[in-house]
């Protein structure tokens, strides 16, 4: 099993494994690690923290949702951009620590469900969320761990 690492800048580390249903999306991200970004807390979504990240293609829709539970990892991009310029290869893997809806100021908003936080650091999770959250944005340096 594989996943990525996330270590972040005030502290603590997550894993999450990949699940089998997308992939496309894992072989695009894949392919920029190990990444150094900027981790923020969303104001649309609810308890989510996310990096952006600029893939080199633009991975397609695969096991795509609205609606997402806790402890999973999804990869977001701007499903409309049809074209192959930069802003359409630019996205965000997102970590959530509570289910939610997902939505923004143009309806429902839809993402690669693409693995999954391992559970026993569900107190982590939630530490880092909410430091996120409270603080503002801090470094993350992203890569690939094997299990």
């Amino acid at each position: 099993m594989d996943g990525l690492k996330f270590t972040f800048q005030k502290g603590g580390v997550l894993y999450a494994r990949f699940n089998k249903l997308s992939a496309k999306t894992k072989k695009s991200i894949l392919d920029i690690l190990p990444c150094e970004t900027v981790i923020s807390h969303t104001r649309w979504c609810g308890r989510e923290i996310y990096a952006n990240i600029e893939t080199k293609n633009r991975p397609p829709k695969e096991n795509q949702t609205t609606t997402v539970s806790k402890f999973d990892m999804t990869y977001w991009r701007d499903w409309d951009l049809d074209s192959e310029d930069i802003a359409a290869q630019s996205g965000a893997i997102s970590l959530f620590y509570g289910s939610e809806l997902l939505r923004f100021h143009n309806g429902l908003l839809h993402v690669n469900v693409i693995g999954r936080v391992d559970i026993e650091q569900e107190q982590q999770l939630e530490e880092i969320g909410l430091r996120i959250w409270q603080e503002g944005f801090e470094k993350v340096t992203v890569e690939y761990h094997n299990f």
